[in-house]
């Protein structure tokens, strides 16, 4: 028997046992998120909406791939931060770096959970930013931390839900979206 051989049985042990004591799952839905560095979850989270929105007719839409700037995208001139974090083992989405600017208008939550996928849509000046954990104020980073938990969020099936989840929040009327675009040109 070959190392390789060897090696992979050795990894078939280990994660039984992990599977054994984890809600991530070998075989669950999203798993590979786990696999991922920090900063390319984000880039999932920004692509996921990025492609979601890519599919609306009638829409402005801009993305700022791997930008680190202060929003990700863009749809009909309102910008949009998006943090994407995975279910911990506390049973929370952990999302760090949470900056409290005028720059940006809303921040997309993205939570990857073993087999669902959850969002929420905040208005940035909606935020109560006393009642998150300042990094920057006690050395422990940059920004605000906001740890959400599954029943903070909403979870998403489907495109369509996404959408008319963004439009209502951000008051973008469908129907009149080609009519604004047109205003801003």
């Amino acid at each position: 028997m070959n190392i390789c051989e060897m090696a992979i049985q050795v990894f078939n042990e280990i994660e039984s046992e992990v599977d054994a004591t984890t809600k991530w799952k070998s075989n669950s839905k999203y798993i590979r998120i786990r696999n991922l560095q920090i900063d390319k979850r984000g880039s999932f989270g920004e692509r996921l909406l990025r492609d979601i929105f890519s599919k609306e007719r009638n829409i402005s839409l801009l993305y700022k791939d791997g930008d680190q700037g202060d929003w990700d995208i863009q749809i009909n001139g309102i910008k949009i931060e998006v943090k994407t974090s995975s279910l911990d083992v506390n049973n929370r989405f952990q999302n760090e770096h949470i900056k409290n600017t005028n720059l940006c208008d809303y921040i997309c939550f993205i939570g990857v959970a073993p087999d669902n996928i959850y969002m929420r849509l905040e208005k940035i000046s909606d935020i109560d930013f006393d009642a998150l954990h300042n990094r920057g104020a006690r050395g422990t980073g940059a920004g605000y931390k906001w740890d959400l938990k599954i029943c903070d969020m909403i979870e998403v099936t489907t495109r369509e839900f996404v959408v008319s989840l963004f439009y209502e929040k951000m008051g973008i009327n469908k129907k009149n979206i080609k009519e604004k675009i047109s205003d801003t040109s």
